[in-house]
């Protein structure tokens, strides 16, 4: 990996006079300041952490009605969804530290859900409502040793709802808004005896704004409509203190309607169906559990249009883990991951598994000095044995009493084997595609001041090798005829600076704020992802009301089209949102107003494609 030190150096530069700066990130992220389980798969103290990990809790998206899960995680310092700002059945490109879908994991319950019939075999998170989340935490960079395959720029961890009174409880929330927007949820949760229940269902809809945008005067688009139905029950049962079951099964349904392309109105729908079944026993012993989480999921895409087709997809997890304390300085997770998949399309019913025995281990070597380090062998029944690993150490330095400051780095390795869409899907697929891999180096700092002020600051540098794309093809005219995926020549680099502040001010008001800025080794390999991104947000709470103001930059981006000149450079943009909630019976009922997009901003967000001008939402959630 060839590092860019001028980079680094930029960041000691910048870290120097952070003091006069004024960065900010929004009030809905935040870093979790207890504990934090994705950055090592242990509960750790924040302050032991070697990651910087955000959190969005189920807290924090009852306070923002209307927003969806790309909405949220668009808030989030670093990370841009691509697409979240148009209409809610836009296609989605999660972008985290210049990595595509198919370098980002979502797990949901802490295992991931793969969705074998799209192209980076990902999980849609169109099919999620917001409210049926309890908590979300992000980490950002490598993570293949821990999770495995597709971990290879960040890990977006979902964690759903599940029982914890022992009275029964319903909960009741509606939203409705701008567009002919609603978004109805109830669920009931409790326990009888040693068995614990929570149902729930959803159902979302929105009628009112293109998908293309309109830029012909004697047209009028037409409006694109979006409905999702959601249903879920999590049951769990305790058989004795030492072994439970828990259980799982949802059914999502998602269609929208879509347009042919950029300023291109047409009447076409697709439909998502997808059932998902999941067991996870546990058995806890002294000293450690032994833990085996399993998800079988099922999906079907339909696309009706002038080129219809149809995608089916079916994917099953299994995760057998033993965690082990072997003294209070040392832990150990020792498991094997079993993932298979299938695709099909048409005729064909292609499939792909991985077997990944891995180790990992999290000490604290001497005073302050904490290592989390491990190895995975992933063996793909298509491409073979690969050996990635992870080192990941820290060091925690008190100043005085109330300040400490923690020096944290990170090497790490990915393998990323091409989806079956990839290699088999009629017209686009390419079965002679080599596998992916990627180097990931990070290092960076934290202050902790008492629980007043926290900043962090970090610099990484990350290498594609063997990176597939979509190769498009063009006539003596210049005029595109087709493509296909295809490995793309040389290696991609990307590397830059993240930092972001939390500052309570006072105990009523918080000031947080964001600051990223990313320098791409060919800003040709990294289409639609900005090269800078930045906010500030304040949130002030009197009596049982918060009132939050929210500003984010997204910077210029680069992206490619299919009509001459063939590529656009897209300008930055802002938004500006106002919140409000107001809790009463001690919470038990919450009323909740926005305004996004306050100024109104007129941007490009995808090319050819509406964005939503300023929009609002009001809501109530109810518990009983």
């Amino acid at each position: 990996m060839k590092m860019k030190w001028n980079r680094a150096l930029a960041l000691g530069a910048l870290l120097a006079t952070a003091g006069h700066a004024s960065f900010a990130q929004q009030e809905e992220s935040k870093d979790l300041g207890e504990v934090v389980v994705t950055a090592s798969r242990f509960e750790t103290p924040i302050e032991k952490s070697g990651k910087v990990i955000y959190q969005i809790t189920a807290a924090d998206i009852q306070k923002m009605p209307g927003r969806n899960v790309a909405d949220l995680l668009n808030t989030l310092p670093g990370i841009n969804i691509d697409g979240a700002y148009g209409t809610p059945g836009t296609n989605l490109d999660y972008n985290i530290r210049g990595g595509r879908n198919k370098h980002t994991l979502i797990l949901i319950d802490g295992l991931p859900i793969n969705d074998a019939s799209s192209i980076a075999n990902d999980y849609d998170l169109r099919l999620l409502n917001a409210n049926e989340i309890e908590s979300i935490e992000v980490l950002k960079g490598g993570a293949s040793t821990l999770y495995g395959t597709n971990a290879a720029a960040g890990v977006i961890s979902i964690k759903l709802k599940k029982a914890t009174s022992e009275d029964p409880k319903v909960t009741l929330t509606q939203d409705v808004g701008s567009f002919q927007t609603s978004n109805t949820n109830a669920d009931v949760q409790g326990k009888v005896g040693k068995l614990s229940y929570l149902a729930g269902g959803s159902f979302s809809i929105s009628e009112g704004i293109s998908a293309a945008e309109d830029n012909d005067p004697t047209i009028e688009f037409d409006k694109d409509g979006f409905y999702r139905y959601t249903g879920r029950t999590k049951l769990g049962y305790d058989f004795s203190e030492a072994f439970s079951l828990q259980g799982l099964l949802s059914y999502e349904k998602l269609k929208s309607d879509y347009d042919d392309g950029a300023f291109a109105d047409a009447d076409n729908e697709f439909d998502i169906r997808q059932v998902t079944f999941g067991l996870s026993p546990q058995w806890k012993y002294r000293g450690g559990k032994l833990s085996l989480k399993t998800n079988f999921n099922r999906i079907r895409r339909e696309f009706i249009s002038a080129y219809p087709s149809t995608a089916k997809g079916k994917s099953f997890q299994a995760d057998l883990s033993n965690d082990y304390a072997l003294n209070d300085k040392v832990k150990t997770i020792v498991g094997v991951q079993y993932q298979s998949y299938k695709f099909q399309n048409g005729d064909e019913e292609p499939n792909q598994s991985n077997v990944d025995p891995y180790v990992n281990v999290m000490a604290d070597i001497v005073g302050g000095l904490t290592l989390n380090a491990g190895v995975r062998l992933n063996i793909n029944s298509e491409y073979g044995s690969n050996f990635v690993y992870m080192v990941n150490p820290s060091y925690l330095i008190p100043i005085s009493e109330d300040a400490k400051l923690k020096l944290f780095g990170s090497y790490s390795t990915a393998f990323i084997a091409p989806s079956l869409y990839q290699l088999f899907a009629e017209f686009y697929g390419n079965p002679d595609l080599e596998a992916e891999s990627t180097e990931s180096l990070e290092f960076g700092l934290s202050i902790y001041l008492s629980d007043k002020l926290t900043l962090n600051a970090e610099y990484f540098d990350r290498t594609e090798e063997n990176a597939i794309d979509f190769v498009s093809q063009f006539d003596d005219q210049g005029n595109y005829i087709g493509g296909g995926y295809d490995n793309v020549a040389g290696e991609r680099e990307i590397d830059g600076f993240e930092l972001d502040l939390t500052w309570n001010v006072l105990e009523q008001f918080r000031l947080t704020g964001h600051f990223a800025d990313y320098n791409f080794g060919n800003p040709d390999q990294f289409f639609r992802i900005p090269s800078q991104k930045y906010g500030v947000s304040g949130q002030y709470t009197f009596a049982n009301t918060q009132v939050g103001l929210n500003y984010s930059y997204f910077g210029d981006r680069e992206a490619a089209i299919f009509s001459d000149p063939y590529q656009v450079t897209l300008d930055g943009y802002n938004m500006v949102d106002l919140i409000i909630s107001h809790e009463l019976f001690d919470g038990d009922l919450v009323f909740t107003g926005a305004v996004y997009n306050l100024l109104d901003e007129d941007f490009v967000g995808v090319y050819g494609f509406s964005t939503r001008p300023a929009n609002f939402t009001i809501g109530v959630t109810a518990k009983f």
